[in-house]
């Protein structure tokens, strides 16, 4: 799941709320949710970036190149409601441009497009120290 989820970090995972299934609307597109593979059982974390009949099509933030996995919304444990990284919180993914990541990553362009933003900040910041 890196960039927004990576090897170390802390994440707090929600279970659906009571009385409701866990397909419901807290788990949208966009949402990262925690689920048991049915073929390894093995719990694996991954974004929401679309639904297929009455199943979640996920896809990890940094899988280039792949198709994502369709999961039955009973095999979903909860959403990732907090990630922490050395003692701070992350924001980023979970908020409301969780919408833009998961159209970008199932699209498989996701890493692409945040590098280039990063190396447009990393000039950016240099341009601004320079001037000052």
């Amino acid at each position: 799941m890196s960039p927004f989820i990576r090897d170390g970090d802390v994440i707090t995972v929600a279970p659906p709320p009571p009385g409701r299934e866990p397909g419901a609307k807290a788990c949208g597109i966009g949402r990262v949710v925690a689920f048991v593979n049915p073929d390894s059982r093995r719990l694996v974390v991954h974004r929401i970036v679309g639904r297929h009949e009455f199943r979640f099509l996920v896809l990890g933030d940094n899988a280039r190149g792949m198709a994502g996995d369709l999961v039955n919304p009973d095999d979903v444990l909860g959403r990732v409601v907090r990630i922490e990284r050395g003692r701070k919180r992350v924001w980023l993914g979970l908020g409301p441009e969780r919408y833009a990541v998961a159209l970008l990553s199932r699209a498989g362009v996701l890493l692409p497009v945040l590098s280039r933003a990063g190396t447009l900040t990393r000039f950016l910041r240099r341009r601004h120290h320079e001037s000052n």
